[in-house]
């Protein structure tokens, strides 16, 4: 029997169970394929604090209350010269620290709770796309099953991107972990740190189970020539804030792998669409990995049900191409800031002379995607220096401005953008102004352009503001004044 379906998963991580809900809640029929057995371990248990929003966007916010997670944890960070500072919990937002075996397979649980079809654990082994849909094989210990769909979505995070697959967006790493008894650090076991050093960075952790993660990023080469093991210890012995931890702690359960910062090549071909790792991978000086991969899968998503509902697949995939290319960007362009906050550029070994001597206007482009990834990385983004205008006491700005004439900044300029609207993608008239940090087309959830076709020839900001009453309420009208006035798109 062959079992069919709009949208297969590959992958039960953050990133496919988050595309698989929303695609669920838009009301399409879903499947999911998982290889591995729940629970299984997995790394990457610190989550940064807006990935509390996008579980309660999916209804899932009770999971991160597990009394087994860690929270309020503080920082000490000794990134370059200087003393180490110390970020208390409320300086670095609400965090928390997951046991990423039981918090994936609580959010798998949920998922199927509404409505997923899991095939765990199983792969697909073979799949043809053919009469506008995929056949997939998929091969588990129940036997071989045949199932049908429109897209595949493919969150399988590394193994579903083949290295030449990839456009490397930053010299890669080696990560070297250990876990050691709480009780093993001599002071402050309940903090964060971080911290770099002559040989690459070491960020340490407290993690559930009474346990602190320790893990260090090294150049490839110096891993190859010394060993792990060594370069953790040599590491450690280069430090401030882990030399206190005694040698022998570090001697077992040393893991390590390589880590690189990549997008893929061809994250949308066909309807077989990359998403979390499969699409893209960050640096791992940020903790915002689950985070970025969840946000994504949410506008794969929305980009999926416009293919689908309105079958128009080109609008969707500019729409999902853009956002990703985006989304590199501003990581790479973050990273390379912060590793020059470093005081480390200067260091001769190996880990710094690489990160001071890439340049993403180097990376190789092979197709139009690649292109716009090197555009949007390399590109002077004067928004970066913009600054959000004052807050401006809008009740007697309004008293003042009534009986004046208004008009547009001669700055200004509209172009066509996306705009999510609903569920859907859809192309919308937008600004373009100096003054503003993207082309805007909406304000609170207020559609602007629209507003400003009441701007008549002899308009005063009264009939104005009388005009755009007839559309939305005051309290709305006054926000989209203040602002609009406030970053002299209104004059």
């Amino acid at each position: 029997m062959v079992q069919e379906f709009e949208i297969v998963v590959i992958g039960a991580g953050p990133a496919g169970l988050t595309a698989a809900i929303r695609l669920m809640e838009m009301g399409h029929s879903v499947a999911l394929v998982e290889q591995e057995a729940f629970p299984r371990p997995q790394i990457g248990e610190s989550l940064s604090p807006g990935v509390r929003h996008i579980f309660a966007y999916l209804g899932a916010g009770e999971l991160l209350e597990d009394a087994h997670y860690l929270r309020d944890i503080p920082a000490r960070v000794a990134w370059g010269e200087g003393e180490p500072a110390l970020l208390e919990a409320g300086q670095r937002g609400a965090g928390l620290m997951v046991d990423r075996a039981r918090m994936d397979a609580h959010l798998l649980a949920l998922a199927v709770g509404k409505g997923l079809h899991v095939f765990q654990p199983a792969k697909v082994v073979a799949s043809s796309f053919r009469n506008d849909q995929y056949e997939l094989k998929i091969q588990s210990a129940a036997g071989n099953e045949q199932i049908t769909s429109r897209v595949v979505l493919d969150g399988r995070g590394r193994k579903g991107a083949h290295s030449r697959e990839r456009v490397e967006l930053a010299p890669a790493s080696v990560g070297i972990w250990t876990n050691v008894p709480s009780n093993a650090m001599p002071a402050r076991p309940h903090e964060t740190r971080i911290e770099t050093v002559d040989e690459g960075w070491i960020w340490g952790a407290p993690v559930p189970g009474n346990q602190y993660r320790i893990m260090a990023f090294a150049d490839p080469e110096s891993v190859k020539e010394k060993g792990p093991a060594r370069v953790l210890q040599q590491m450690r012995s280069n430090s401030r804030l882990f030399a206190p931890l005694a040698n022998d702690t570090l001697n077992t359960g040393i893991k390590s792998c390589l880590v690189n910062a990549y997008v893929h090549t061809r994250p949308w071909d066909e309807r077989f669409i990359k998403i979390g790792e499969a699409a893209f991978t960050l640096d791992p000086l940020s903790s915002t990995g689950v985070e970025a991969a969840m946000r994504f899968s949410l506008q794969t998503a929305i980009a999926v049900h416009t293919m689908l509902s309105d079958g128009n697949p080109a609008v969707a995939r500019t729409f999902y191409e853009s956002k990703l290319a985006d989304a590199v960007a501003s990581h790479c362009r973050w990273t390379s800031d912060y590793y020059a906050q470093s005081g480390k550029l200067e260091t001769p070994s190996s880990f710094w002379a690489k990160r001071r001597n890439f340049r993403l206007d180097d990376i190789t482009v092979s197709n139009d995607f690649t292109a716009l990834v090197k555009q949007r990385s390399t590109r002077e983004d004067a928004a970066r220096e913009i600054k959000e205008p004052p807050a401006i006491p809008i009740d007697p700005l309004i008293r003042f401005l009534w009986d004046k004439p208004v008009r547009l900044s001669d700055q200004l300029a509209f172009s066509s953008e996306f705009a999510v609207t609903g569920d859907r993608v859809e192309i919308r008239r937008a600004l373009v102004h100096p003054n503003l940090l993207r082309p805007m087309v909406y304000l609170n959830q207020i559609e602007i352009p629209p507003l400003l076709n009441a701007l008549h020839e002899g308009a005063t900001y009264g009939t104005v503001i009388e005009t755009w009453c007839r559309h939305v309420t005051y309290t709305e009208v006054k926000k989209v004044l203040g602002f609009l006035w406030g970053a002299e798109v209104l004059q």
